[in-house]
C-alpha cells in the first residue's frame, strides 16, 4: 500500500522531550504546569532546537510529512521558542513541512506582555496565531482578541485550544463558530480539542455541530488527550460534514512522557475510544491522516518533498492494527 505522507495537526515540539535532569512525575496538572512553567524560563535556543529535532526525527520516521506545531510565546519563553523552530522551520524543509502557530499558552491576564511578544511573532514570519479559551476568565474576549491579532498578520492560521477543561459551563466553541461564520474565516480557524463539546446536553451539542459546520472551520482532536479528559464527539462532527484532523499533542514532557510519532498510532487510539471499528471508519481515520490542509502554499510545499510511503500490507484495517513504520520512503521525481 502506497500513501503521500501522514500529517500531524497538532503539536508541542518547543517543549518536548524533557532534559535531564527534568522527568514525568505524576502530580495534579496544575503543579506539572507550574514544571512547565519554570523549564521555559531556563531552556536555551538550542536547547529548544535539539528537542524539536528529536520530535520531528520521530515523525519523520514513520512517515509526516506535514507537522503544525504550537510555539509558546510569553514573558517565560519570550521570542526564543520561534527563533529556534524558525531555525528547525529552515533545516527540515527538504524532509517535510513545518508550520508554526505563535501560541498564548498562558493567557492575557496572567501575561498582557503577551499581546506584544504576538505581534513580534508574526513580524519574525509564523504562520498562525493560536490562543486557549480557558485560560483567561472572559474566553469570549480571548478569542477576539487572539482573532484580532491574526487579522492584522494576515495569517494562513488561527487556532485555539478550546474547552479543554471538559465542563459544560466552559463552553466557547459556540461563539468561535459564530465569530468564524461572521468573519468568513473558515478554515483557517482550527478549534482543538473541544472537550466540553462531549458533555454539554445532547441538543446544545447537535446545535452546536450545525454551527461548526456551517462556518467552514476545522476540528482536531488529539486521541492521547484521553488520559486527563473527555474527547470530543468526533463522530457526529464528521457525520455533519466538520473537517476532521489529528494530532500528537505533547511529546515526552511534563503532560504526557510518552509518545512516538507516529500517526497511525494516533489513529489506533481514536479508532480503540471512539469505536471506529468496521471498514468505513478506519478508511475515514487514514483519509485523515494523509489529507494536506485547504491552503495553496502548504499544498505546494508538500508537492516539493515528493514523497512516497509503501507498505506491506494490503488493507488499511491492517494498517491501523498494525501501525508500522514505512518499509521504504523515497522521493517520486
Amino acid at each position: 500500500m502506497n500513501y503521500s505522507g501522514w500529517k500531524n495537526y497538532h503539536a508541542h515540539i518547543d517543549k518536548g522531550f524533557l532534559i535531564p535532569p527534568n522527568s514525568y512525575q505524576d502530580e495534579p496538572a496544575p503543579i506539572r504546569a507550574e514544571w512547565t512553567r519554570n523549564a521555559k524560563v531556563l531552556l536555551s535556543k538550542e536547547e529548544i532546537k535539539v528537542a524539536a529535532s528529536l520530535a520531528l526525527e520521530k515523525m519523520h520516521k514513520y512517515g509526516t510529512t506535514y507537522v503544525r506545531t504550537h510555539v509558546d510565546v510569553d514573558p517565560l519563553f519570550e521570542l526564543r521558542a520561534v527563533e529556534a523552530l524558525l531555525e528547525v522551520q529552515q533545516e527540515w524543509k527538504d524532509r517535510l513541512v513545518l508550520d508554526l502557530v505563535a501560541f498564548n499558552q498562558e493567557g492575557f491576564e496572567r501575561f498582557p506582555e503577551t499581546e506584544v511578544l504576538l505581534r513580534e511573532a508574526i513580524k519574525m514570519g509564523v504562520n498562525g496565531v493560536g490562543g486557549h479559551t480557558s485560560m483567561d476568565q472572559d474566553g469570549k474576549e480571548h478569542i477576539d482578541k487572539i482573532i484580532g491579532i491574526a487579522e492584522e498578520g494576515n495569517l494562513d492560521w488561527i487556532e485555539f485550544h478550546t474547552d479543554e477543561t471538559g465542563r459544560a459551563d466552559d463552553f466557547n466553541l459556540p461563539y468561535l463558530a459564530k465569530v468564524t461564520t461572521e468573519r468568513e474565516l473558515k478554515h483557517k480557524v482550527t478549534a482543538i480539542h473541544c472537550c466540553s463539546l462531549a458533555n454539554v446536553d445532547d441538543k446544545v451539542a447537535l446545535d452546536t455541530i450545525e454551527a461548526v459546520a456551517k462556518s467552514g472551520m476545522t476540528v482536531t482532536t488529539c486521541p492521547t488527550a484521553i488520559a486527563t479528559r473527555s474527547l470530543t464527539r468526533v463522530k457526529e462532527l464528521a457525520k455533519a460534514g466538520v473537517p476532521i484532523q489529528l494530532g500528537s499533542d505533547n511529546l515526552r514532557d511534563y503532560f504526557n512522557p510518552l509518545g512516538s510519532g507516529n500517526m497511525l498510532q494516533y489513529g489506533q487510539l481514536l479508532a480503540y475510544v471512539s469505536r471506529f471499528y468496521e471498514l468505513k471508519e478506519i478508511e475515514q481515520i487514514i483519509s485523515w491522516l494523509n489529507a494536506e490542509p485547504e491552503n495553496e502554499r502548504v499544498k505546494q510545499q508538500l508537492s516539493q518533498l515528493a514523497i512516497h510511503l509503501s507498505y506491506p500490507i494490503k488493507t488499511n484495517t491492517d494498517l491501523l492494527a498494525e501501525a508500522p513504520a514505512p518499509q521504504l520512503i523515497e522521493a517520486v521525481r
